[in-house]
This record gives C-alpha cells, structure tokens and sequence, in this order.
C-alpha cells in the first residue's frame, strides 16, 4: 500500500459488510474484523426508541418485559425491517470506528443471489444511512470465495458454498464470474426451528437460543460423532412446568437431516448442470465451505462423499463474507470486475417495470 494510499485509509477507511440473518460482521482492510455481533435490535415500544442492538438484545429474547419489542431485521439473507436493519448497520460501524478519528468510511455489502432488485436497493440504503461517502455490494457468494483466499480471477472453475443463517449460497465461480448459483432459503436459523418443532413435537418447549446452542453442541451431518446427551431446560408441556431434559445428538441429527439434505441435494443439483470442462476443473479445485454452517460435524466429508469432489472447510468461515467483501473494496481492479452494473437509474427503472415503488421509509 503506498503513503497516499496509507493515509487515505486511516481516515478514510474501507468496510466490508455482512449484514446476515443471525450475525453482522464488521471487517476494516488492513484491520481484520473488528465486530461481530448478532444481527437483533430491541425497541422500547413507549418511546419507540432503540433500546439494545447486538449480544445486549439477543440475550434479551424470551425475557424482555412487554414493552420491549425484538426485532431480527435481516430474514432469508434480505431486509425485513428496514428501520432496524439501518440501525444495526449504523451504530455497529460507529462502534467499529469509534476509537480513532475518521472521515465518512466507504462501506460494500454483500448481496444473496436470490436478492431482488429492490432488496438490494434496501441494503444500499441501509449501508448509506451509515455515514458513508461511497457505498456498493457485491454477490456473496464472490465475497465468500475472496475472504476464504480463493483466486476468484483464475479461468479454473472453483465452487463455494456459503451456509449462513438465512440463506445458503452455492456457486460456481471462474474468470471473476458466476457460472452457476444456486441461492437456497434454508441455513442456521432453520435448522434452529427444527430442533425447536422437534422438541415441542416430544412435548418439550425451548427458545431460540436453546436451540441454537443444541446445534452448535450436538449438531452434525452423516454418522453421529458420539457425543454425550446435553441437559438443557424448558418447558414440559404436559405438566406445564419447567424442566431440565437430556437431549441426545440422535434427536438433534434427526431434526437436522431435512434442511441439510436440502444443501446437500442443492450442491449436487449445481453440479449435474455443469459442463464436462468445468466438472473436471473442480476434480483439482474443490468445494470450499464457508459461513456458520461450514462448522457442522461431518458435513465437509459428507458432502465430498456425495459429489465425490474434494471438500475443504475455509479459515474462519463465519468472517469470510466480510472479510472477502472488505479486499474487494480495496482492489478497484476486482470490484470494476465483480460489482454488478446496473446503476441506481437502472434498478430504478426495473423496480417501476415490475410495479414496485422504490420506497424504504422507516
């Protein structure tokens, strides 16, 4: 990086945004992640103001008094609340760079490739409301594929696949495009619900956060790796009273098999679509897990055994997206290449097209 360049980036900063359903990763180039927090805001409904955003509003779920309303603004990878969302993005980027004195950042977010035009529109003006003088996104399954240090550039065909929390994301990338996605609405948050409707169909109610931690403990893909029943507490519902219950790993698997036989037909429906040149590129490639849900026990060589393509878990999966989107920000070549083309005019044009109103307010 030169002097110019340096300083430019001291106040100035570059900010790769991964505004997902279950977390928001802040990454600054050159910084790494600075902030990793969930993707919740609580509103006081009496003063309609922001009461709590980030861990602080997510340990609040299921325990917040009635006046206190939370909110997850980010649903199946797109916005659902927009004030909320613009809030998150806002404050945790403050927060991100409150420690030094800068001028307005320049913020890129990523997109799922099932986002429509006007979600996309959402996001950039969620993203612009944060104080940014340049704003833009990129696809995320791109930014996913650079933040797990893969030549995106290179004419070999390479695939990635992103399990977040709303969205799973499976491409095909090569020459610094998309030769093939597919952007399934399933991740870690249906795979939560899961074990929730599970354990309430055996008469056992539990929260969100409960489920959540049964499948990062338990959870896995294939053969059960043999892990010890976790006692976790809820609710019996046929005494209705609180009660402590041992879950086993066979529950959880078996609660888990649906959404993540729904990744694994996906990944294999992209890759019985391919060309016999490409096909053979990924013999050498691989696949490349990224997100949260790259994390699952067993589901790296699960998915290898199935496409009998070699299967690779990326470094830090849950901050790849970020990552990924920060370095393209950074490398005006790759962003000129990745970025999609179409102007704010021309989605404009699109959105009256399909007759939709371009209209965010909170």
């Amino acid at each position: 990086m030169t002097v110019l360049g340096s300083v430019r980036s001291t106040v100035s900063p570059d900010i790769g945004l991964d505004i997902g359903t279950t977390n928001t990763v802040v990454y600054e180039r050159g910084a790494g992640v600075l902030i990793s927090e969930p993707s919740v805001v609580a509103f006081d409904t009496r003063t309609d103001e922001i009461f709590a955003i980030g861990h602080a509003a997510r340990e609040m779920e299921g325990r917040a008094p009635g006046y206190i309303r939370i909110v997850r603004p980010i649903m199946r990878g797109t916005i659902s609340d927009f004030r909320a969302a613009q809030t998150l993005v806002a404050r945790l980027v403050d927060r991100a760079l409150a420690t030094r004195p800068r001028l307005a950042p320049r913020l890129i977010a990523a997109i799922p490739g099932c986002a429509t035009d006007i979600e996309c529109k959402a996001v950039e003006q969620a993203v612009r409301a944060a104080g940014a003088r340049y704003t833009t996104y990129v696809p995320q399954a791109v930014a996913a594929a650079v933040g797990a240090g893969l030549d995106v550039t290179t004419l070999r065909a390479q695939m990635i696949v992103d399990i977040g929390g709303g969205t799973t994301e499976i491409a095909v990338l090569g020459t610094a495009g998309v030769i093939r996605l597919a952007s399934l609405q399933v991740g870690g948050s249906s795979l939560d619900q899961a074990i929730l409707q599970r354990l309430r169909f055996g008469r056992f109610a539990i929260g969100l956060l409960t489920a959540e931690r049964l499948k990062t403990e338990l959870g896995f893909a294939g053969r059960p790796p043999g892990c010890e029943s976790l006692a976790v507490n809820g609710i019996d519902l046929d005494a209705a009273a609180p009660r402590a219950r041992l879950v086993s790993e066979a529950l959880v698997g078996e609660a888990m098999q649906e959404g993540l036989g729904q990744i694994l037909r996906g990944i294999r429906a992209v890759i019985e679509t391919l060309p016999p040149e490409i096909s053979a590129d990924l013999i050498e490639s691989g696949i490349t897990l990224t997100g949260g849900g790259a994390l699952i026990r067993g589901i790296a060589s699960e998915i290898g055994a199935l496409t009998n393509v070699p299967t690779t878990i990326a470094i830090e999966p849950l901050t790849c997206v970020a990552r990924g989107a920060g370095e393209i920000l950074g490398s005006p070549t790759l962003l000129e290449q990745v970025r999609p083309h179409a102007d704010r005019f021309t989605r404009w044009y699109q959105s009256l097209r399909i007759g939709m109103r371009e209209s965010y307010s909170p």
